[in-house]
């Protein structure tokens, strides 16, 4: 009886212990996940939206929270185009997109947010394509030539630019694909942006 006893006690205080040094590492990460998540989206509202379309991005704001953004060109008292995060479940989590499209529907950017699908499945959504080949390496190698790097960004949410949200749809004559294996996490990208798309241009 007393040694289920001390056990029971000597578990409770590993228990407590665990849980004191799990809160501590949450409090104190918890600042600089939120500030590195904010530059990220910080990030994307600036890359979704060309110049060409809009140079002044202002927030939309409902109870205090930022809805979308409106994009307007010059001194223009009419948006041009619009931003918006877009969310839905995939697999197995969230799939969070910022995404940019003109007063008619044209997507001018997707970028990821944040996701945690399955490693080599639905994970492939983030895969960014390279180009480069064995005969380009040791060219490089040997010729000591250096490309401009130049920025890559993931196949599968590329495809999304210039097409229609009035239009989204996978299908063998779309320009946009579904990611073999990986079809939930695919269909979870295309119908949050359509659905957040129509939601606030037809509002």
């Amino acid at each position: 009886m007393k040694s289920i006893l001390r056990f029971t006690l000597v578990l409770g205080l590993v228990n407590l212990v665990a849980a004191s040094v799990l809160a501590s590492v949450y409090f104190i990460t918890k600042p600089k996940i939120e500030m590195q998540e904010a530059m990220v989206k910080e990030n994307a509202l600036e890359q979704v939206i060309p110049a060409t379309v809009g140079d002044r991005i202002e927030p939309v704001e409902e109870n205090g929270a930022v809805k979308y953004w409106e994009v307007f060109k010059g001194s223009s008292g009419r948006p041009q185009g619009y931003v918006f995060i877009a969310k839905k479940y995939g697999y197995s989590s969230v799939i969070e997109t910022m995404v940019g499209i003109k007063k008619d529907g044209t997507i001018t950017g997707v970028r990821m947010l944040s996701q945690n699908e399955t490693p080599g499945l639905g994970a492939k959504i983030t895969e960014v394509v390279s180009d480069k080949t064995i005969s380009k390496a040791l060219k490089q190698f040997f010729l000591q030539e250096r490309e401009a790097e130049r920025e890559r960004l993931p196949y599968f949410t590329e495809q999304f630019n210039g097409c229609n949200i009035y239009k989204l749809e996978f299908c063998e004559d779309a320009n946009i694909h579904a990611i073999s294996g990986a079809t939930i996490s695919s269909e979870a990208v295309l119908d949050s942006i359509r659905e957040k798309g129509l939601e606030i241009i037809e509002r």
